[in-house]
């Protein structure tokens, strides 16, 4: 450590453990015992350099630690510097305190240096180029001009009565003014003439194969900055020694520039590249098409184009044009040989067939080379069948047929959910699926759906296949699940009439009126709170109680009673209806014997067990109604006959909606029509 002029100092010393032995000596002197954390009191300092050293020894003396402390004492009233470092480059000669002047030398590169001064007297006060400086410390960074930059280092002793004056010349490089290349080089070709710093236009040639090069040019002098160029683009920093990026050439001729700037930043010099690239050139400028559009978007570099094309169109016409006018076009359609066609021009119309025609297009360049573009069209299909529709639960009835669009299957109460798969008869359509009525979801050709929940009694499925051109098919599946025999069926039992008939819920309802009629005969009721619930849904076994009791129809005591498979789920109220229903044919079970009788009875079911009343079928083929292929075949004849005879009626849009669960109005109507029409016949 450095000391002032003061001829004392002292120590102190501080250890965890008091029995900790502690000794101190002065310039390699007798050995003094010390307190923990206790002042020796003044040790007296010679003058130069001193050493005080204190011994710790452990209280098992079984380890000992020295320590040194360097003590310097200047003589009194000393003003020199005994170290003096620089931030930057190195002082000249090396430094001593008895030497006042020193140069130091640094490159353009360095715009500032600071200096570090150790006093030979802590107490003694400095100054850096004027500026006050601490001992042991870096001064102020201190900007350096291109030349000569002399700095003084003042030192005053501690009484002020003597200054040493140290003198630094700072001398900083000018900045470079060479601006030459040593070396520049291509990768795609050599230069003519040979390189030459002082030759600054240059030549090569490549192939049109040769779509880009790099250049790597290096500067004769470090600190100078290259920039490369192109065909007047943008200017790219290049490291000297170093390729640039690739540089895209053009077919023909291109320039390439190097510009050079010196380390002075404004002498610049510019060596120069004329490439010619032979042309070569078969790319189509443009493609157009009398229909349809090309994808992606037509583009020189890109060969291979797909087209859809709708079914509405037959044939198409196309029109290149050429980017270089020296090169050919010739066409192939399919397999058949080449066709020459003018740049620019109309093509002969091309016939299409259903599904991919392909369309060649080859431009040959004049040096030979050639390129073909490929369009491949595809007139979309309007195929919007399954080939295949199969459940993991029920089967189809009728079987599956791609021209059958509407389907029953009945499941038991316990499955309760199922997943369907359809299969696409063109791999262009699509699929989806809506549960009742819910929002349509996609579903994949070939590949099971999600599980679907299901209500107990009727659910309704539909599967909307679209066809490549937009066209569209719903194939529809009423799937009747059981309900669990815990479960209370839905009920209406039939009470005596109450007249005048009224209920709380029918007010402006479309079927007031005939709600009211039917009521008032009395094979009709509501509710015990006073409602007639005219949208609520009809069951299979209480539609049998509604039609028997309008009828008036009286069981055959000779026929005896039918029992059904699931007989056990009919309701008490409703079991002589059922088999009432079933005697006298209006009724009949599933293939596997069952009834379902808490299924909800559809619109078709519900006209076929009327008209089966009066025994009538139609002769014709068509209902005319808009959703006509819904309707089964071994349905249609018995609907056609109720539309005849004004039993039945469409919703909206003149459709009948075959499969759709029929309401308590709509069998209310139904049977009102059924009896003016037995009253007129």
């Amino acid at each position: 450590m450095d000391r002032s002029s003061n001829p004392n100092s002292y120590i102190g010393i501080r250890v965890s453990d008091d029995q900790t032995k502690l000794e101190y000596r002065v310039n390699s002197g007798t050995w003094n015992l010390i307190g923990n954390w206790t002042s020796s009191g003044n040790l007296f300092m010679n003058p130069g350099l001193n050493l005080i050293e204190a011994r710790i020894t452990s209280a098992d003396q079984t380890a000992t630690r020295i320590i040194s402390i360097h003590v310097h004492r200047p003589q009194p009233n000393d003003s020199t510097v005994r170290k003096l470092t620089v931030s930057e480059g190195s002082l000249s000669p090396g430094f001593d305190s008895a030497n006042t002047s020193y140069t130091v030398n640094v490159p353009y590169t360095t715009s500032s240096i600071a200096f570090t001064p150790t006093l030979t007297d802590g107490d003694a006060s400095a100054t850096i180029n004027g500026l006050a400086a601490i001992s042991d410390h870096a001064s102020d960074a201190i900007n350096l001009a291109v030349g000569s930059n002399s700095i003084p280092v003042m030192v005053t002793s501690q009484d002020g009565s003597t200054v040493t004056a140290y003198t630094i010349n700072v001398i900083r490089a000018a900045a470079s003014t060479n601006a030459d290349l040593s070396q520049l080089n291509l990768s795609a070709a050599s230069i003519l003439p040979l390189f030459s710093s002082g030759t600054i236009s240059y030549s090569a040639e490549v192939a049109n194969s040769v779509s880009s090069t790099t250049v790597t040019p290096t500067s004769a002098e470090a600190h100078a900055t290259i920039k490369v160029s192109i065909n007047g683009g943008t200017d790219e920093s290049v490291t000297s020694g170093t390729a640039s990026t690739n540089l895209p050439l053009s077919a023909g001729d291109n320039l390439i520039k190097v510009q050079v700037t010196a380390q002075d930043g404004s002498t610049v010099k510019t060596y120069s590249i004329s490439l010619h690239r032979r042309s070569s050139n078969a790319d189509l400028s443009a493609l157009s098409l009398s229909a349809g559009s090309l994808a992606p978007s037509f583009d020189s570099a890109t060969t291979d184009y797909e087209v859809v094309m709708p079914s509405t169109v037959s044939g198409l016409t196309f029109k290149p044009k050429l980017a270089d006018s020296s090169a050919k076009v010739e066409w192939q359609s399919g397999s058949g040989s080449y066709t020459s066609l003018a740049d620019n021009t109309d093509s002969p119309e091309i016939p299409l067939q259903d599904g991919l025609n392909t369309l060649h297009i080859k431009v040959t360049a004049d040096d030979g080379n050639a390129k073909t573009y490929t369009i491949r069209v595809e007139r979309q299909s309007s195929n919007a069948k399954l080939s295949s529709l199969t459940l993991s639960a029920g089967t189809l009835n009728p079987a599956f047929d791609e021209n059958t669009f509407a389907y029953n299957t009945s499941v038991d109460y316990t499955v309760d959910s199922i997943t369907l798969k359809p299969v696409v008869a063109e791999s262009h359509a699509t699929t989806e699926m809506s549960l009742n009525q819910g929002a349509y979801t996609s579903l994949a050709s070939g590949v099971n759906s999600v599980p679907l929940s299901l209500n107990q009694g009727s659910n309704t499925i539909q599967i909307r296949v679209t066809a490549q051109n937009g066209a569209e098919q719903i194939y529809l599946v009423i799937l009747n699940r059981g309900y669990a025999p815990t479960s209370p069926p839905p009920t209406v039992t039939p009470d005596s009439p109450t007249k005048p008939v009224s209920f709380n819920d029918i007010a402006g309802h479309w079927a007031e009126k005939l709600i009211v009629d039917g009521a008032g005969q009395g094979w009709i009721s509501g509710f015990p709170d006073g409602s007639f619930r005219p949208d609520q849904t009809v069951t299979r076994q209480e539609f049998s109680v509604i039609v028997t009791n309008a009828l008036g129809l009286k069981p055959d005591t000779q026929a005896g009673s039918h029992t059904f498979s699931d007989q056990s789920e009919i309701a008490p109220f409703a079991k002589d209806a059922v088999n009432l229903a079933y005697q006298k044919g209006m009724i009949k079970g599933y293939e596997d014997g069952s009834f379902h009788p808490n299924a909800e009875i559809s619109r078709m079911e519900m006209a076929t067990i009327l008209m089966r009343t009066v025994g009538k079928q139609a002769v014709t083929a068509s209902t005319g109604f808009a959703d006509d292929s819904l309707i089964p075949s071994w349905a249609k004849p018995l609907v056609a006959a109720a539309y005849d005879a004004g039993i039945v009626n469409g919703r909206s849009t003149n459709r009948f909606m075959p499969l759709a669960s029929a309401t308590r109005a709509e069998a209310v109507t139904m049977v009102l029509h059924l009896l003016d029409y037995n009253k007129s016949h």
